[in-house]
């Protein structure tokens, strides 16, 4: 079942040192395009359906490259538009062993997408679509994004589109007073159908209650049934992350349904959370059965930490055998 998606996203250049080493150690670089957005859709075009980008670049060679980039991915640009000459860049060095990996970013806010108006975008690229998928980033880097991506929300919810929300809850974007960010989160949370959310979402974010004497995982379930009721949520996907193993969950208001353990081998960890996201949003769109749903979007987690890049390029072929064989050294 081919489905149709748009997402609403910035594309950044990702520059890295090669072979885990640090900036310092290196005069060369390896540099590819990304963006929540574009990572979610590559995933999802590798599921087979109709995936497409609506996102500001620059209007140079660079913007250029970076088209081609998400065509290369599946993506259609039909969407894109183009201004001012600055893209968002971040330098990842990538951690081994006991070090931690290091992003860093730079431009950011003043990017061709940072600084687009709701002027700039043609929200008749909802029509036809099956859902629509946000980030939370956009909502933090400025007002006008802000703006922005409310209008989507809404111009969506007026065409019966799904709206697909990642909170992606970053602190350090965000400026002002933590109540009105609670505020701006609970607005585009009351437009989502789907939502992408954690314990610390619900709990530091949205100041949601808990009783800490229950089990994590009943912690856990608790408080993220009553933001489905709160915001008229219809699921909430999320991760636990865990000595090396991995866990998908899918809450409702009245349930929730987690996955088999699932052991993580990292070759590149920036975006594997977009590999799971593409996962429930596949079998979700699709109407997969909950157990199995959760079960699927997990391993397209796992595979997605296993390929260079922060995009997805697993198919979904891989996917359903790796669910059913598990590892295998080689296939012939």
């Amino acid at each position: 079942m081919t489905m149709k998606i748009i997402a609403f996203g910035e594309v950044m250049m990702r520059m890295m040192p090669p072979n885990y080493k640090k900036l310092s150690q290196v005069d060369t670089l390896e540099f590819l395009y990304t963006g929540t957005g574009v990572n979610v859709l590559s995933g999802l075009y590798q599921m087979g359906h109709e995936v497409y980008l609506t996102t500001r670049l620059p209007d140079n060679i660079v913007g250029q490259a970076a088209s081609a980039h998400i065509r290369k991915l599946g993506i259609h640009d039909d969407y894109v538009c183009y201004g001012t000459n600055h893209i968002g860049i971040y330098f990842l060095e990538q951690g081994i062993g006991n070090r931690a990996s290091q992003i860093t970013y730079l431009n950011r806010l003043d990017s061709s997408f940072g600084k687009s108006q709701i002027s700039d975008y043609d929200f008749s690229c909802l029509d036809g679509m099956d859902a629509l998928h946000i980030c939370g980033i956009s909502l933090a880097l400025r007002e006008n994004l802000r703006e922005v991506a409310f209008a989507f929300a809404k111009e969506a919810k007026k065409r019966h589109i799904k709206v697909i929300f990642d909170c992606n809850f970053r602190p350090s974007l965000w400026t002002g007073e933590h109540d009105e960010i609670k505020h701006i989160y609970e607005e585009m949370l009351n437009l989502a159908d789907i939502v992408f959310a954690g314990y610390k979402d619900a709990t530091l974010l949205l100041h949601k209650q808990v009783d800490q004497s229950l089990p994590y995982d009943k912690q856990l379930r608790n408080i993220l049934m009553q933001m489905c009721q709160d915001y008229h949520i219809e699921f909430i996907f999320g991760t636990i992350r865990k000595d090396e193993e991995l866990t998908g969950y899918m809450v409702t208001s009245t349930k929730m349904v987690m996955s088999p353990k699932m052991r993580l081998t990292v070759f590149d960890r920036v975006g594997g959370g977009d590999g799971f996201a593409a996962g429930a949003i596949d079998g979700y769109l699709t109407h997969m059965e909950p157990q199995e749903l959760i079960h699927y979007a997990t391993a397209s987690g796992v595979l997605a930490h296993t390929t260079y890049g922060d995009s997805p390029v697993v198919s979904k072929e891989e996917i359903i055998d790796f669910m059913k064989n598990g590892k295998r050294d080689i296939k012939r």
